[in-house]
């Protein structure tokens, strides 16, 4: 029986109200600690902590002390919204009864757009089972996934004796962006402007529409390029499904205008992805895509160059959190298939009379940021290549483009197998002297060097450094200027070596 000391019968414990449980100040003489309640959780979890509390004289603030132990014990066990309470009682023969929560919850409201994609995400909390904080991170990372969603804030709070988790978010239907940029090569570009449109909840409640087009806007005969996207999320288990259809047609101007060449591409792809491991610190994510590819090249009327590579790719991506930034990586591993009428070894057609649609290759690309502090911040970026045989053009690694060697247009130099890196100091400017939102100032070095397997041509090493601005004008337009420099010869597009000036410039629709 737990009495206060001096009393000739079974006392009473009397909580009073409040958030932390208040028991006056009588001492209470414990014997054994029964803990009601446990689910998930067993007696041997806090074993050590009931043999610290039982059997001893116990007053109010001690008893507190019990409580918020047990509960902070199943807490760092991961049961995020576990309480414990001692509840009113008489105290007979001793046994005290502590009431463990292990934190169900019985009903979600979501504050903002109660939208069906989010609830189907978040419904697997339900059904009594205690949510641990794995759980319950894991599916509110999934319902932000969703195209459209953003996930602003979730909080856990008791209403009429109900666990009720509580969640500010927003679904977008629709949203689009309209890109200018420079960065083509002359004889298709170099400007190009794209159009980018998606579409959220068509079909189903979380699937999503992208549309992509692209032009050549002083020369739009230069380039059309289309490509849809379709996509949904299939399963509460965050796994997604879709495919892809693109298409371009290129009809080169420049020093390739007198050359009657023109070009088109066709791509089908069908993709899964399911997210193993989703965590704030740890994202593990499987990828598989079946596709297709027909690239034909026609000089004067007649078709001189066509391949078709049908091809399997299993990969995987990643993101999370190391050495004090973030990174993300993607593994994918390529295997072409010799069906559907592929590109053969020896195939008179083929951009590269050594190479065939049967390859296999390995790709990656990794970057990782990092706060250096006083708005100081770094990146550094590398992507690579290996493969088992000579690859057809659309299949080799490129050194050029605004992502790696930016002072080359894409595709200086190509090649089988290569690896590149970049390395960026950053400084961010806040409120720039009151005229812009932000102004991010950076300094890059980038560098590759690629090979072509059985001696083919294009092998090499390319460098280039140089600055730039990136500016947030103001909400929704976006502003960024770049000088390039080629530090290992004359780009081909237009044989010099002078500084390359790289212009964006992207508006939210």
């Amino acid at each position: 029986m737990l009495a206060p000391r001096d009393a000739a019968a079974a006392a009473q414990i009397e909580p009073r109200s409040g958030e932390d449980q208040g028991f006056g100040s009588s001492v209470y003489t414990v014997g054994p600690i029964s803990l009601e309640g446990l689910r998930e959780l067993s007696v041997a979890d806090f074993v050590d902590i009931v043999e610290r509390y039982a059997a001893r004289d116990l007053d109010g603030e001690q008893l507190n002390a019990l409580a918020s132990d047990v509960a902070s014990r199943a807490q760092t066990m991961g049961y995020v919204f576990a309480t414990a309470m001692i509840e009113p009682q008489s105290l007979r023969a001793g046994v005290l009864r502590v009431r463990v929560d292990e934190g169900r919850i019985d009903r979600i409201r979501i504050d903002g757009d109660d939208d069906a994609a989010i609830r189907n995400q978040l419904n697997p909390l339900l059904g009594g089972r205690p949510v641990t904080k794995a759980r319950l991170e894991r599916h509110l990372l999934l319902a932000d996934d969703i195209s459209g969603v953003w996930v602003r804030r979730a909080y856990f709070e008791r209403q009429d004796g109900e666990g009720v988790l509580v969640l500010e978010a927003r679904r977008s239907r629709a949203s689009g962006a309209l890109v200018f940029e420079n960065d083509g090569s002359a004889p298709v570009g170099p400007e190009r402007l794209r159009i980018d449109a998606d579409f959220n909840g068509l079909l189903t409640s979380t699937d999503e529409v992208d549309i992509t087009l692209a032009t050549t806007p002083f020369q739009p005969g230069e380039l059309q390029y289309a490509k849809l996207k379709y996509e949904a999320v299939i399963s509460s288990n965050g796994t997604q499904a879709g495919f892809v259809i693109s298409h371009s047609r290129t009809d080169p101007g420049a020093y390739l205008a007198d050359d009657d060449v023109t070009g088109r591409s066709t791509r089908l792809g069908i993709e899964l992805r399911h997210p193993f491991v989703r965590r704030r610190n740890f994202s593990l994510w499987g990828e598989a895509e079946f596709q297709i590819q027909d690239i034909r090249r026609d000089r004067d009327g007649a078709l001189d160059r066509h391949d078709r590579i049908p091809v399997v790719r299993i990969g995987a991506f990643m993101a999370g959190t190391a050495v004090g930034g973030r990174y993300r990586a993607r593994v994918t591993y390529s295997q072409g298939l010799s069906i559907l009428g592929a590109t053969e070894l020896g195939d008179p057609l083929a951009s590269r009379d050594d190479a065939s649609a049967a390859f296999s290759s390995l790709y990656t690309w990794a970057d990782w940021e990092r706060e250096l502090g006083s708005r100081f911040s770094m990146e550094l970026a590398a992507r690579g290549q290996i493969a088992s045989a000579p690859l057809l053009s659309t299949e080799d690694l490129g050194l050029g483009g605004n992502r790696f060697l930016r002072g080359y247009p894409y595709s200086q130099r190509s090649g089988d197998e290569g690896i590149m890196g970049s390395g960026e100091l950053r400084y961010d400017w806040a409120d720039a002297l009151n005229l812009v939102d932000n102004i991010q100032i950076y300094a890059y070095a980038d560098g590759g060097y690629v090979s072509n397997l059985e001696d083919g041509r294009g092998t090499g090493e390319l460098y280039s450094a140089g600055g730039g601005l990136r500016t947030d004008i103001v909400n929704g337009l976006d502003f960024d200027v770049e000088l390039a420099m080629p530090l290992s010869g004359p780009r081909y597009d237009t044989d010099n070596d002078n500084p390359r000036l790289n212009v964006k410039l992207r508006k939210t629709l």
